[in-house]
């Protein structure tokens, strides 16, 4: 009997570390008897197959595609199960990891929780759950999706918050998959161990000791909040064509590496309403997980420094503190900057020599430009 270990990480709780990290490792892991698996798409309608990784790509979130496209999903779910079960009986670990995953037990997908609980019979079945504070959790999913989305700041992150009580995620799995060691991790440096994610995983659940061989690694860091506000009104497929078209985004994060933009006061005072409004949310269940896991800790989302006892904020009051500070006109600018800077790159990447550098001096200028845009204190008519 061999162990399954799925890692299931919500989005923006140091997924991609994790992934990047088993990623360059899967070789060396691989001689230890841990089996690296990534799943991918057959041809349509034929399901998925795992197959053993190899350094490169490793999300596997095509497992939640075809299970959400499928109209047997119990067939779909019976197929992976059964392959990462054979996984297991070859490797003593076999791993399997896709951020998309947290959607079976957020939701309590009865479906995928039975069948995960059967196979929990045969072997070890442990889900590594790392989930954030939800107070940050909410901010970075907006920089990272939401702004992106067409949908109001209130909008986005009540809809979000859904998947964020943690503790009522824990006892519905506990309930529909008991025999499943169903494991939630603190997304906080201070409660992980080692103090990052892939070394937090190497210890918790692939069992190595020897953490020297364990990379520090921070994948995937988000753009500022006031970056991100001030690109939510960019035109419709000029930066990207849906919510996960990340294509232009690492080009977008290149150029805007060393932005200078200082945090506004609307910044200041919108952290502060979501930290209380997630503290009165979210703390009490916060509480029972904490409890249950043995966490270190007294709180999961810190009390608020000015904490009442009055009802939960009203998130609509972000839509305005989250609005871009510049006006239309500047808004405009900054695209069109934005827009020949990432095409400018792109150039002086072309593989056929004809591409020309801009001058230095003159990039740095015109870059220059662009982050006092973005750290623009006027107000006006981009409503």
């Amino acid at each position: 009997m061999g162990t399954v270990v799925l890692h299931a990480g919500m989005g923006k709780a140091g997924s991609s570390s994790v992934q990047a990290w088993l990623a360059e490792n899967a070789n060396r892991l691989r001689k230890l008897q841990i089996g690296v698996l990534v799943a991918r798409a057959e041809e349509k309608g034929a399901g998925i197959q795992l197959d053993e990784c190899r350094p490169g790509r490793i999300n596997s979130d095509a497992v939640v595609d075809s299970y959400s496209e499928a109209s047997d999903k119990r067939a779909v779910v019976e197929n992976v199960l059964e392959q990462l079960g054979a996984a297991a009986t070859r490797h003593r670990l076999a791993v399997l990891t896709g951020g998309a995953m947290e959607l079976f037990f957020w939701r309590g997908d009865e479906d995928f929780l039975s069948g995960l609980d059967d196979l929990a019979r045969n072997h070890e079945v442990r889900v590594a759950y790392y989930v954030r504070p939800q107070h940050t959790a909410l901010e970075a999913h907006w920089r990272q999706w939401g702004f992106r989305s067409g949908s109001t700041p209130s909008q986005y992150l009540a809809t979000r918050s859904r998947a964020l009580h943690y503790f009522d995620t824990y006892a519905s799995v506990r309930r529909y998959a008991p025999s499943v060691s169903f494991e939630p991790r603190p997304f906080r440096r201070d409660l992980l161990d080692g103090g990052d994610p892939a070394t937090d995983f190497a210890r918790s659940f692939l069992g190595l000791a020897d953490t020297s061989a364990v990379d520090s690694i921070w994948s995937n860091p988000g753009l500022s909040l006031e970056v991100v506000n001030a690109l939510s009104y960019a035109p419709p497929g000029l930066f990207w064509s849906s919510i996960h078209d990340n294509g232009r985004i690492p080009m977008i994060k290149k150029v805007l590496a060393r932005s200078d933009a200082v945090e506004h006061e609307e910044t200041t005072r919108s952290r502060a309403l979501l930290h209380d409004y997630c503290y009165k949310r979210f703390e009490a269940g916060n509480s029972g997980l904490i409890d249950a896991m043995g966490w270190e800790t007294d709180s999961f989302v810190p009390p608020p420094e000015d904490h009442d006892d009055g009802d939960e904020p009203c998130l609509t009051a972000l839509d305005e503190l989250w609005r871009p500070k510049a006006s239309e006109a500047e808004l405009k600018v900054l695209y069109s900057a934005l827009d020949h800077s990432i095409s400018q790159l792109v150039r002086e990447r072309a593989p056929n020599g004809y591409a020309t550098p801009s001058r230095p001096t003159a990039r740095r200028a015109r870059l220059r430009r662009l982050r006092r845009r973005l750290g623009s204190r006027r107000r006006g008519g981009n409503s």
